[in-house]
């Protein structure tokens, strides 16, 4: 997979979504409160995926991703 900024091809940093698990501190219901001390996340349950929403980090334009 590459991303690349249409704008300018030097642009190497992108936003886009990945899904991550944390600890949480939660209510006796389970509502979140807060994320654990520090917010480290533990594990990464999914990448970055090619059909998401890719942003170039420096102009914000729309990236084009290739797999």
């Amino acid at each position: 997979m590459k991303a690349t900024c249409p704008k300018n091809k030097k642009h190497k940093k992108f936003i886009t979504t990945a899904h991550v698990m944390q600890e949480w501190i939660v209510d006796e219901k389970g509502n979140f409160l807060e994320v654990e001390d520090g917010g480290h996340n533990l594990e990464v349950t999914s990448d970055p995926d090619p059909d998401n929403i890719w942003h170039c980090a420096i102009c914000g334009e729309q990236a084009n991703v290739e797999e």
